[in-house]
């Protein structure tokens, strides 16, 4: 079984197919739904990590990417949520591998 860090970085490494897509709201959608569904399992609902990641994307199948204009200049648009998002999982996996490294 993959090790939490190895699931979040499988998601952060669809995030080029996404851009290059556009990206696509209903592929951008499909991925902040997996991406938030893994976080919960993971961690679980109430977690700061689902919690963070929902402040990031927006709640609401509008607002997590289903319909959602690309919007490049507004900070609510897909790409502005896109690279919040890919920061915020870059941040994530960081912290779990050296959480990780500490404890080893």
């Amino acid at each position: 079984m993959s090790a939490p860090v190895e699931k979040i970085q499988r998601q952060l490494d669809q995030v080029p197919w996404l851009r290059g897509r556009g990206p696509v709201s209903y592929n951008y959608g499909q991925w902040v739904d997996e991406t938030h569904h893994l976080l919960v399992t993971l961690f679980g609902e109430d977690s700061p990590e689902a919690r963070e990641f929902l402040e990031i994307v927006g709640e609401g199948a509008e607002a997590r990417g289903w319909g959602l204009p690309l919007a490049p200049t507004n900070q609510w648009g897909m790409q502005a949520r896109l690279e919040r998002a890919e920061t915020y999982l870059q941040l994530l996996v960081s912290d779990k591998r050296s959480s990780r490294a500490s404890t080893a």
